[in-house]
């Protein structure tokens, strides 16, 4: 279950023989704020879980934010992609859902930490 994966996404390793186990938390596999990402989820409501919840240009907490989405709003779910880690709601989640905020018309990216049944499960 990809959202299972993505909560805990802490890796383990032994090195050699010692059996020191050294953790790292896994890392995107690229920093960049231009992902693709196609209309494919049917999920859509109010969803946001928060208020003035960034919607930015890539799903990292160092792309710019485009606007911010309310409770109140209504969005369309598009699809999830691995990103930045997030914290929000009890939740530490490792993707994001690309969505369109119906109520402003800004599109981007939503930590899925910040969304209802935390965002898509449909992978872009």
């Amino acid at each position: 279950m990809r959202k299972l994966s993505s909560v805990a996404a802490a890796v383990t390793l032994t090195v050699g023989c010692t059996g020191v186990a050294v953790t790292s938390v896994a890392a995107p596999a690229s920093a960049s704020c231009s992902h693709s990402h196609s209309n494919i989820d049917t999920a859509g409501g109010q969803l946001i879980n928060g208020s003035n919840v960034n919607i930015r240009t890539g799903p990292h907490t160092s792309c710019p934010s485009l606007g911010f989405g309310q409770l109140s709003h209504n969005v369309d779910f598009w699809c999830y992609t691995s990103g930045d880690r997030a914290t929000a709601n009890g939740y530490t989640t490792y993707s994001w859902t690309y969505l369109k905020d119906l109520t402003t018309g800004v599109s981007g990216w939503v930590a899925d930490a910040l969304l209802k049944n935390l965002g898509s499960n449909v992978a872009c």
